[in-house]
């Protein structure tokens, strides 16, 4: 099997994020382990919303990402228990599915950070291969 630069398996858990996002600026930042894809904004200084996806889900994520622009721009998509949207100014919103109520953990992206995030993808830094991540911090 080809590695994705999607990402196909486990790395050390820490929290990365694209190289063309510097230290200085916010950004999606991901942890990777064992089974799972977690997903932060740096924004929230490691207190806001951490939403999570199965490594299939993360794939079906980046693959829809990756296909922009289509349809859905204009309607938001569900991938793995989360609300998806990429609105037609290239900003990104991530919510976790629930009760409908507007309160739901939400992240929000500007589309520089979708931008550099999508770079990211395409260059297969949050792959299992941990020596292109960009580290951000230690684990949660």
């Amino acid at each position: 099997m080809t590695s994705s630069p999607r990402g196909t398996g486990p790395t050390p858990q820490r929290w990365v994020k694209a190289r063309r996002s510097d230290s200085a600026s916010t950004c999606v930042e991901i942890m990777i382990n064992a089974d799972a894809y977690h997903i932060r904004d740096s924004k929230d200084a490691g207190h806001g919303p951490v939403l999570t996806l199965s490594t299939p889900d993360w794939h079906r994520l980046c693959d829809i990402l990756l296909a922009a622009p289509s349809p859905f721009r204009e309607q938001p998509v569900h991938v793995g228990g989360l609300r998806v949207g990429l609105h037609a100014d290239g900003r990104l919103t991530i919510r976790r599915l629930g009760s409908g109520s507007d309160d739901e953990p939400t992240l929000r992206f500007t589309p520089l950070e979708v931008e550099c995030f999508l770079d990211g993808i395409r260059g297969g830094e949050f792959a299992a291969h941990a020596p292109l991540l960009h580290p951000t911090g230690t684990t949660a």
